[in-house]
């Protein structure tokens, strides 16, 4: 895999593909450690920005999502899996309305698994 992303940095942030998985906007955590994100722009986030080595499973959940076009929006938990171990992940895909630029686009958003927990520890339940 030929990645343009520099370093052993974990991928999470903000991304926007169209549907073959092109990369339209990047928001990166600790973006000062990647590419810059005008770099990212018009690279295969599958083929050239990913660095997990599961990234074909994180493909399917895309297709899976991509093929539902009635679906605004999808969550789950991923384990990225790193050459030095694994990342769990909470991903959110969201589509875009059909005006943009770029219809049909989705957003992706990858934030790791601890930091969604630890948020829902404070919210408040009522009886």
């Amino acid at each position: 895999m030929s990645s343009l992303i520099l370093g052993p940095q974990k991928l999470l942030g903000l991304l926007e593909l169209d549907l073959q998985g092109t990369v339209i906007f990047s928001k990166l955590e600790g973006d000062e450690k990647f590419a810059t994100a005008a770099d990212l722009v018009g690279r295969n986030f599958f083929s050239e920005v990913a660095t997990f080595l599961n990234v074909a499973e994180f493909r399917q959940h895309f297709e899976t999502f991509d093929n539902n076009p009635h679906s605004g929006s999808s969550s789950f938990m991923f384990n990225c899996d790193y050459e030095d171990g694994e990342v769990p992940v909470k991903v959110l895909l969201a589509r875009l309305r059909e005006d943009t630029k770029y219809p049909g686009s989705v957003l992706v958003y990858i934030k790791k698994a601890d930091q969604c927990s630890s948020m829902a520890g404070s919210v408040p339940v009522e009886h």
